[in-house]
């Protein structure tokens, strides 16, 4: 097969939503898939814009979750949108409410018929070789196992995060729900990809995965990183890039934080915690009732370049886990463009092996997420590197976009 003839089939419900880490994933990807000879075939939600010089196909969802779900975002670029939204809402309620009454699953569930079928019509137009379902929404897998079912064109499914988990707050209804669209996709699927070990382990625990699981870091794209030189500032600049909210929060933190305040009153002039990103109410509250004015700076959302020019200026980058089950089988996306800033970095790591190996392999230092001491102890050690200037000293990142998309034609071949 001649190398422009090679076309993969790409479903991803979020692909080109600027600051999703979901979307990033993919859409970091599809440069080097083009570089090795694959061209994709997109097909997303309406949500986002197209991607330009790719076939690029959008459908909408059907459900009035899903209906709403988009609007949301289509009102941001079109008039048109935003004059209709609310009448579609109002209009919708009864159904929306019904819905959720009858389905308790995400807001995307509904995308998948009509993907389905315009994935199906995209297969007999292009003959793509495989078909490659990844990006956060589980219908983006339906979708692609009922195109790969009808028109026998293999399928790599690639799970970002569980679906299943021990303290989800989704029904049992919709869990058993979720459990039935991993079993399909570990069942049918050609390969099946994990962000973790720990992730594929389970799923071959509890699924007929058998040996059709692998494992492939994504990594973060160099490309993407300013050219920004570190600068040491008076103050020791702790940030954190991302959004906070239920068990992700800055408690444990402010705790540990509280705690050397205490012992070294003098250090509170000495220190910013800068946040980049969206906090919940309780987080706000969290840092409202924090004893030290001056200390939490609070920048909210910001444009994905901007965030990543405020990485590589900050001091040190502070990464927080949620405490609940989920967090042993995940490594936030953004830990990889952590990586990549040349940044040092103190990891609040909730019961995941792999990822505080990693960030004790690349000179980082982990603490236990829910353990204030153990946080302290690590604010400590991170101030005492910034005081003797030593906080540039970060190995090289071997996980990137390029080795990972290596990895995935290597699988799929």
């Amino acid at each position: 097969m001649k190398t422009e003839d090679r076309h993969w089939l790409i479903l991803s419900y979020f692909s080109r939503i600027d600051g999703m880490a979901c979307a990033q994933h993919i859409d970091d990807r599809l440069p080097y898939l083009r570089k090795s000879g694959i061209s994709p075939i997109m097909l997303t939600s309406v949500c986002a814009t197209r991607h330009e010089g790719l076939i690029h196909r959008r459908t909408p969802s059907v459900a009035p979750s899903g209906i709403r779900y988009e609007l949301r975002h289509l009102r941001r670029r079109s008039r048109i949108a935003k004059v209709l939204a609310p009448l579609i809402n109002v209009l919708s309620l009864p159904f929306y409410l019904i819905e959720k009454i009858i389905v308790d699953l995400d807001s995307q569930w509904s995308w998948f018929p009509l993907a389905a079928w315009r994935g199906r019509a995209l297969c007999r137009e292009f003959a793509p070789e495989l078909i490659y379902s990844t990006g956060g929404a589980s219908s983006a897998h339906v979708a692609a196992c009922i195109i790969s079912r009808t028109t026998g064109i293999p399928w790599i499914a690639e799970l970002q995060d569980p679906l299943v988990y021990g303290d989800s707050t989704r029904s049992r209804r919709a869990q058993r729900l979720y459990g039935g669209i991993v079993s399909l996709m570990c069942r049918h699927a050609s390969a099946v990809i994990f962000l973790t070990e720990e992730a594929r382990r389970r799923a071959a625990a509890s699924t007929e995965l058998g040996d059709k699981g692998r494992v492939i870091y994504p990594g973060a794209d160099p490309a993407i990183m300013p050219d920004v030189p570190y600068q040491r500032g008076e103050r020791c600049c702790f940030a954190h890039f991302g959004s906070l909210g239920g068990t992700r929060n800055l408690r444990v933190f402010l705790q540990g934080l509280q705690l050397l305040f205490e012992e070294q009153p003098e250090l509170a002039g000495l220190i910013h915690v800068d946040l980049y990103g969206t906090a919940d109410r309780a987080t706000i509250e969290d840092i409202r009732a924090f004893p030290y004015p001056g200390v939490i700076r609070n920048f909210g959302r910001i444009p994905r370049k901007n965030s990543l020019i405020a990485m590589k200026q900050s001091d040190v980058l502070l990464l927080i886990q949620n405490t609940d089950s989920i967090s042993a089988e995940t490594i936030p996306s953004k830990v990889y463009e952590y990586f990549l800033s040349s940044r040092p970095i103190l990891g609040l790591v909730h019961n995941n092996s792999e990822l505080r190996d990693m960030l004790k392999l690349l000179g980082h230092i982990p603490a236990v997420a829910d353990d204030r001491l153990s946080v302290n102890r690590g604010i400590t050690q991170m101030i005492q590197l910034w005081s003797h200037t030593r906080t540039n000293c970060i190995p090289q990142s071997p996980y990137n976009v390029e080795s990972a998309v290596i990895k995935l034609i290597g699988l799929a071949n």
